[in-house]
């Protein structure tokens, strides 16, 4: 059977995820719930569960300091938040799942199914690891993760990724190339924030890595000597961008 605890100083919330885990797991075990970090951190030794529900904001300070005191957890966390945009920004990098409050029966049901099917538990550790990071730092890193390994990679080192129908590979400054079964469009969301920009159907690019713009070819040059097409529909914005 497997366990759970819920770390959470709502009461509505606690007794919204014990019914909605009954009416859905009969198979799961609640070993309690808690409302503090300390009651967290004592609970988690106690009980050893095999996941948690964590609410990012308890009564007594930030939750993640429970991480802090029991590094390299053996248990898999749901990670349950009220909006907030760095926290959001650094669990979409990071490779780590989150609830947003209000949360739907359908949104913590899939959520317990993934953290079931999650098996690699290192590759677990290093998204939380990530997570710290990113939550803490402005210098983000992005989990990008295929079927032989996980990469944790400095989003500024990414000099552009392309697209192959649902793949991207990201070609980074190092060297490397890391292929991943994601489509470019989900990582054009994340980064487009952080100075990338789609000049192409099929690329995406840090600005920050441009070398120049060869206007007469329509092709941008990066630091690493690659050229790549502007497609006609961004070539303006392009321009725009980057005389701003």
């Amino acid at each position: 059977m497997i366990s759970y605890a819920i770390i959470e100083d709502d009461k509505n919330t606690v007794s919204m995820l014990e019914s909605i885990i009954s009416e859905n797991f009969s198979s799961l075990s609640n070993l309690g719930n808690a409302s503090s970090i300390k009651e967290g951190i004592d609970l988690i030794q106690t009980t050893n569960p095999d996941f948690i529900f964590l609410d990012v904001n308890l009564e007594d300070g930030k939750s993640f300091e429970i991480l802090e005191k029991l590094p390299n957890p053996t248990f898999k966390i749901i990670f349950i938040t009220s909006y907030s945009k760095y926290a959001i920004e650094a669990f979409k990098f990071s490779a780590l799942d989150f609830v947003l409050k209000p949360f739907t029966p359908s949104e913590i049901t899939n959520a317990i199914n993934k953290v079931i099917e999650q098996q690699n538990h290192e590759d677990y550790n290093q998204k939380i690891t990530t997570f710290f990071h990113n939550y803490t730092s402005s210098q983000k890193k992005i989990v990008l993760s295929n079927v032989d390994s996980i990469h944790l990679v400095l989003i500024e080192n990414i000099l552009y990724a392309k697209s192959d129908n649902s793949y991207t590979t990201f070609y980074i400054t190092d060297g490397r190339e890391i292929l991943v079964s994601k489509s470019l469009k989900s990582f054009d969301d994340k980064l487009s924030p952080y100075f990338f920009f789609r000049i192409h159907q099929k690329y995406l690019i840090n600005l920050h890595q441009i070398k120049k713009y060869d206007k007469r070819n329509d092709k941008i040059v990066l630091l690493n000597d690659v050229s790549l097409p502007v497609s006609q529909g961004k070539k303006r914005q392009l321009l725009q961008v980057l005389k701003e």
